[in-house]
């Protein structure tokens, strides 16, 4: 009978002690599986954040063609995108965009407004020419030279500010804008040079704003074309 006890007691400890590393055991596993979790959570939030960082900058090459110029700079040759409120960058992949090449946006009739960046120096010959959507365009303080039918035939463009900085500006800039009312010119040295504000007899209907005295407004006055003063 005792011999009985004593298997019987024997049995019940060795059950109890399996039943104890069993459960550490399982204890353990869970601890390794959670740090297991949380390492490989931090690691795909950089993943996450490097594919967002690599499509941004794809975009930006994608919708805007540009060449080098020999100072560093890109001049913007091309652009494939879908907005119609168009912001130009002021960089591209990381350089300086200083100028719209020749004939780069002609012809898009889905663009309804541009916004050009600070540091851009230059607007090529007909690079907005036949937008006919086009109504309203934002040049920045940088630029100096906009060259030969930069926004001919932009039949809806209704007014554009053409900053002190813009020193040139060629012939038939404005020919076929037969919405433009209202021209802002406050480089008062500028001089008017065929920018198709008069078309056959009669000029547009535009209200021209300039500096008082300056070369634009005496031109204005000998043609009939109403000014007011920049003020």
């Amino acid at each position: 009978m005792r011999q009985f006890l004593k298997k019987t007691l024997w049995a019940a400890l060795l059950t109890a002690a399996f039943a104890l590393t069993a459960t550490g055991c399982g204890e353990q596993d869970k601890n390794s599986t959670d740090t297991s979790a949380g390492t490989t959570a931090q690691t795909q939030v950089p993943a996450e954040n490097n594919a967002a960082t690599e499509a941004g900058n794809s975009a930006e090459t994608n919708v805007f063609s540009y060449q080098m110029n020999d100072d560093g700079t890109v001049s913007i040759t091309g652009y494939s995108g879908i907005e119609t409120a168009l912001n130009v960058p002021a960089t591209v992949d990381g350089y300086v965009v200083s100028a719209i090449d020749n004939h780069a946006f002609e012809a898009n009739w889905d663009i309804t407004s541009v916004t050009l960046p600070n540091g851009l120096a230059a607007i090529g010959e007909g690079a907005f020419m036949d937008c006919g959507s086009l109504t309203t365009v934002t040049i920045p303080e940088t630029v100096s030279r906009i060259d030969r039918a930069a926004f001919a035939g932009c039949s809806m463009l209704t007014a554009i500010s053409l900053p002190e900085t813009v020193s040139v500006v060629m012939e038939e800039a404005f020919t076929g804008c037969g919405s433009l009312t209202d021209l802002t010119i406050a480089n008062s040295a500028l001089e008017y040079d065929r920018w198709g504000i008069i078309e056959g007899a009669e000029p547009l209907n535009v209200t021209i704003t300039c500096p008082s005295g300056s070369a634009i407004e005496s031109w204005a006055a000998a043609n009939g074309i109403a000014t007011q003063a920049l003020s």
